[in-house]
């Protein structure tokens, strides 16, 4: 988060002239003057992208606000938040404008739902990523989806590979750090590389994150829930014939499962999908037939015969943005 006096001098100044002005916040700039509005809530997440021109935020790895996020597999997934210039963002005791905000900044907002968007009316900082001041730790746990490349057993410590734009990410983890796969429990020491999995982190100061548990989603080993045949591959769409119901990935690169000799890189790979198959996306369901080309996407796959049919997809970058 950028902290300079001056803008937040600025900042303080236009919450003053906002103050003395008729303006009746989001319900104006989104329509429908606060009607339509449902109760509030509260999310944390942190920031991935602001946009200052169509004022809102993108979060990644959110939790919380239950109504929105009714579904316990929701958690951790990404979402807009929406702001205006009556928008407070507090930090540390002082106030900022949303503009302040950069990637990395961990944040608690105040919500309300209008629609099918998320109306921000309140902000605090619980982490600036540009300075490491403040702290997140025992308040806010962050689920980070990703491959694991190594377990280092000696110093406890895992690093997990969380795709484009994610980087990689070490965690700290304990002797009885639970791991569980297919309703089983094992120890964090039995994860090999290769390994899918969901997992909860804490912030625990000074840039060091503990594994508070982890989910695994799809054993290397193993092949997932599913069994052998299911895999998780992640490409570029390069076109969609829904004649035959066939999208091709180019750039493509296996996160789990069917990983040969020849490694991990595809040039190119084709997936069928069929009525059943879906496409997620900032919390909303599409499918497949909405993609486009230059869309990045993560494809749940299950290998039929040579065949591979594509189940679930995560659209990881959408090419109009």
């Amino acid at each position: 988060m950028k902290i300079q006096t001056s803008k937040w001098a600025t900042a303080l100044l236009a919450v003053v002239l906002l103050a003395g002005c008729g303006s009746s916040g989001l319900g104006d700039i989104l329509g429908g003057g606060g009607g339509g509005t449902s109760a509030a809530g509260d999310l944390r997440g942190t920031v991935d992208y602001v946009d200052t021109r169509n004022q809102y935020v993108d979060l990644r790895n959110v939790t919380g606000y239950e109504s929105r996020l009714a579904d316990g597999s929701s958690q951790g997934r990404t979402e807009r938040v929406y702001y205006d210039n009556q928008t407070a963002v507090e930090f540390q005791g002082n106030a900022y404008r949303p503009e302040d905000l950069e990637r990395g900044d961990q944040i608690a907002v105040d919500v309300q739902q209008s629609g099918s968007q998320l109306l921000a009316r309140a902000m605090t900082v619980l982490y600036d990523s540009s300075t490491g001041s403040g702290s997140s730790t025992g308040t806010y746990d962050t689920v980070v989806r990703g491959t694991v490349r190594n377990i280092d057993s000696s110093r406890r410590m895992i690093e997990v590979d969380r795709g484009y734009n994610g980087g990689v990410m070490v965690a700290d983890y304990e002797s009885n750090t639970p791991v569980t796969f297919n309703n089983r429990q094992y120890r964090a020491e039995d994860l090999e590389r290769g390994d899918v999995i969901d997992m909860t982190v804490r912030d625990t100061g000074s840039g060091r994150m503990l594994a508070q548990r982890i989910e695994v989603v799809s054993s290397v080993s193993g092949g997932g829930v599913g069994g052998s045949t299911q895999s998780d591959v992640r490409g570029t769409v390069r076109y969609i014939d829904t004649a035959r119901r066939t999208i091709e990935l180019e750039q493509a690169t296996w996160a789990s499962g069917f990983v040969t000799g020849g490694g991990s890189s595809l040039s190119t790979i084709e997936l069928e999908y069929d009525n059943n198959t879906t496409v997620e996306y900032q919390g909303r369901v599409s499918p497949p037939t909405n993609l486009e080309r230059g869309d990045v996407v993560d494809a749940q796959v299950r290998r039929i015969g040579e065949r591979y049919l594509a189940e679930r997809m995560i659209l990881v970058r959408n090419v109009r943005d």
